[in-house]
């Protein structure tokens, strides 16, 4: 009697069940299709106070949408010129985007997702302020709460991490202002106590003490920073000024067909000058910036 009750019970629920899962999906995907709606307004906007009217309900849209339970599982890449990276352990996403401005400047915008074992559920980290000043930002360590701004292309795993402290490496772009870019390598460790940008690791000779790796160069130049996986290296273009009574005017500066790197020795990145960087065939392809960015 007992069984055929448990059986009658759970061919009444277990529909119900399903179905419940189904409206959260078709919540989730009303959710993202809106979102994509936003979006496009953000880029087809005509004025810069049109743009960023359309931002602020595109990032209170994107809000709502990471609370729902099955964001983390799902994909937005179907909205247009976002990043939706995942790091490589597949322990939480960046949804990452701009907010170009009229002149030239950009303000960026950031969540990152995890999961959270202990409490067994999504956890999402709004990065608050998304505007960068440059002086001496390279020694700094910013934290979820005063975040400099950028837009990411890459994350790789970094050698830097223990018990409870998870450590990244992040490659990301900027578009400084009207006459000069930047590229960065940066490092984020994500712990209990919140999420910090920037640690003692990097070796580099000409500047002591650097949190950060940033390259500064002429907005319309076309600057490669990108991780050798094969070699476990950062390798980026040599920059030199377009003359040399331009030297240390950095949105003067320009690339050459040399390149430097990064190499993990000694428990630092170590800087290392005049690299082969000829590419191997079995070289990992990585996320790139969404092409729309007009990222250099």
């Amino acid at each position: 009697m007992m069984n055929r009750l448990l059986l009658a019970l759970l061919c009444f629920v277990l529909p119900f069940t399903g179905i419940a899962d189904d409206e959260q999906n078709v919540s989730l995907k009303a959710k993202i299709k809106q979102l994509v709606v936003l979006r496009k307004a953000v880029l087809e906007a005509e004025s810069e106070a049109e743009r960023v009217e359309a931002n602020a309900d595109f990032l209170r849209f994107m809000r709502d949408a990471l609370t729902h339970p099955a964001s983390f599982e799902t994909d937005f890449d179907t909205i247009p010129s976002i990043a939706d990276l995942r790091s490589g352990d597949g322990f939480f996403r960046m949804i990452n985007w701009n907010l170009p401005y009229d002149d030239g400047t950009n303000r960026y915008f950031c969540f990152i997702q995890y999961y959270d074992k202990k409490l067994k559920e999504n956890k999402v980290v709004e990065l608050k302020k998304g505007f960068r000043d440059l002086e001496e930002e390279y020694r700094k360590v910013f934290s979820d709460r005063d975040w400099y701004g950028c837009l990411y292309y890459q994350i790789i795993p970094s050698k830097k991490g223990r018990k409870r402290k998870r450590a990244y490496m992040l490659l990301g772009w900027d578009g400084h202002d009207e006459y000069s870019s930047l590229k960065v390598i940066d490092v984020m460790t994500i712990t209990n106590r919140g999420i910090r940008f920037g640690a003692d690791i990097f070796e580099y000779p000409y500047e002591r003490n650097i949190r950060r790796f940033i390259l500064q160069y002429k907005s319309d130049a076309s600057v490669s920073l990108k991780y050798d996986a094969r070699k476990k290296r950062f390798i980026f273009n040599e920059l030199v000024p377009m003359q040399p009574d331009l030297e240390g005017m950095y949105e003067f500066y320009i690339p050459v067909l040399e390149f430097d790197a990064f190499q993990w020795k000694r428990r630092k990145w170590e800087f290392i000058e005049k690299v082969d960087a000829k590419e191997d065939s079995r070289d990992k392809i990585y996320n790139d910036p969404p092409e729309e960015q007009n990222i250099r």
